[in-house]
């Protein structure tokens, strides 16, 4: 019986996919959905007497509640210690007035939640992750690691000692060796030629005043923030922050300028020496923007075409036409201080300088023709399609609620976001391209096997060879 019915089923199911099989044409792509009718949410701020400001967004659907704080300096204050503003996050977290590294992560774990300390080049992130009911204990221990960190020594030394394992084990990698040796280039005399994550010398001679004093400078209320994203209310926030946060007396603000770095002024070849390599990883680029630039959503956009996504022009060339690499893109890494410009690839030694050829015939290409309709409805498509999916989650909307107040740009900024994305014509597209894509003055950085690729990378400009440790070989 139970054979018979197993039968039925099977031939019901064929019967089931030979009809759609004959309503469908799968030699066309389906038809895009209707588009997700969604809102950024709007959300309450309040700024305490001692300068702290106090952000939070409502959003009742979870029982979570995510809380970020955030100070509004990062890696670009390193100073003369690459890795200080990384490492000094890290510690955060490893030992209080009150509790050990290991009281820390137990009680944040005996609740089910989540603490996190990071730093980027711009701010340095301290967030906890808690269901609405530990509130309370989450808070609390956020505002222990925040305002009363020890950095105890034997921590210290515990993170040194991973941090140079990891340093080691990265410069076997072609494509970190590639990324440093790229920004020392493009960034040399400015705090973004430093790797953020701190190099073996600065690693090996930082001390814990140093990391103190990077503290007591910039983890003041008047240079930060804190959000709060998920099942709260503004009055259920403000009283935490004030009874936490509230005493924490203002500092000096400890903001300045630095100077303006200057742009690729002719094409320059670097070569990172990986003696026997069979693989070259590519960094090719030049100055980009910062992050409050007006052209912004259209660089974005530009970029999203160019090297974007996966259909993108510089992927489906050295990818699905070529074969050179399993995939290569493109990005615009916009800071407080303009960023970098970036094309990246991993290819065979033998086809380095095709693969190379390639990036600047695309470059000149979205330059010099106007971008087909319909490649710029896809990529345009493909931006305002995924939003929603970025701003699911609390922690989702925090974070771009973080880029808003980091870098000061309109507080409806990504409320108008894919209205902006849709309005942005072929027109736009290249004279945005003419603006901020300099093909004629790029930097091309390879890391790999310099006496194979070395003869073959002269057609492009003048080369000069580095080994793993930043020696110029002659």
């Amino acid at each position: 019986m139970l054979k018979k019915i197993g039968m039925l089923f099977m031939v019901i199911l064929l019967s089931t996919v030979s009809n759609s099989q004959e309503k469908i044409d799968r030699t066309k792509p389906p038809k895009p959905g209707p588009e997700s009718k969604v809102k950024f949410p709007s959300y309450y701020e309040k700024t305490l007497p001692n300068g702290l400001k106090v952000i939070v967004i409502e959003n009742h659907e979870q029982p979570i509640v995510y809380v970020s704080f955030v100070v509004k300096s990062g890696s670009t204050y390193d100073g003369e210690l690459p890795g200080l503003a990384s490492v000094t996050a890290e510690l955060l977290t490893k030992g209080t007035k009150t509790r050990s590294a290991t009281q820390i992560a137990e009680e944040i774990d005996f609740v089910g939640g989540s603490l996190n300390a990071t730093a980027s080049w711009d701010a340095t992130n301290v967030s906890v992750l808690v269901l609405k009911k530990y509130l309370g204990v989450g808070v609390d221990i956020l505002q222990d690691v925040v305002l009363n960190p020890t950095f105890p020594e034997e921590e210290i030394e515990r993170v040194r000692t991973q941090r140079l394992a990891s340093i080691k084990q990265s410069k076997a990698e072609a494509g970190y060796l590639a990324g440093v040796r790229f920004s020392k280039e493009l960034f040399a005399g400015h705090p973004y030629a430093n790797e953020s994550g701190g190099n073996e010398e600065s690693i090996q001679k930082m001390k814990r005043d140093d990391l103190v004093k990077f503290y007591q400078t910039h983890f003041i209320p008047n240079n930060s923030f804190i959000i709060f994203a998920g099942d709260i209310t503004p009055s259920e926030a403000l009283p935490l922050v004030e009874k936490y946060f509230g005493g924490w007396k203002k500092g000096k603000n400890p903001h300045k300028e630095f100077q303006t770095v200057k742009d690729v002024n002719q094409t320059k070849v670097v070569i990172v020496d990986k003696p026997g390599a069979v693989q070259s990883a590519i960094r090719i680029g030049h100055l980009g923007i910062d992050r409050k630039n007006k052209d912004y959503v259209k660089v974005y956009t530009l970029n999203t075409l160019l090297g974007g996504y996966f259909n993108s022009r510089i992927n489906m060339n050295l990818r699905e036409t070529h074969g050179y690499t399993y995939g290569a893109s493109s990005f615009f890494d916009a800071r407080i201080y303009p960023g970098p410009f970036i094309v990246s690839a991993d290819v065979r030694n033998e086809v380095t300088d095709s693969s190379i050829a390639e990036v600047i015939k695309e470059l000149k290409r979205i330059i010099d023709e106007p971008v087909p309709e319909d490649e710029l409805k896809m990529a345009k498509d493909y931006i305002v399609g995924s939003f929603p999916l970025q701003i699911e989650t609390p922690a989702q909307v925090a974070s771009r609620v973080m880029t808003i107040e980091i870098y000061g740009l309109p507080k409806d900024f990504y409320d108008r976001f894919r209205e902006e994305v849709k309005k942005i014509t072929a027109k736009d597209i290249q004279e945005t391209a003419r603006k901020y894509l300099h093909p004629d003055k790029l930097l091309i950085v390879v890391s790999g096997n310099s006496k194979q690729i070395k003869p073959v990378l002269e057609k492009f400009g003048p080369v000069v060879v580095y080994d793993a440790d930043g020696n110029k070989i002659e």
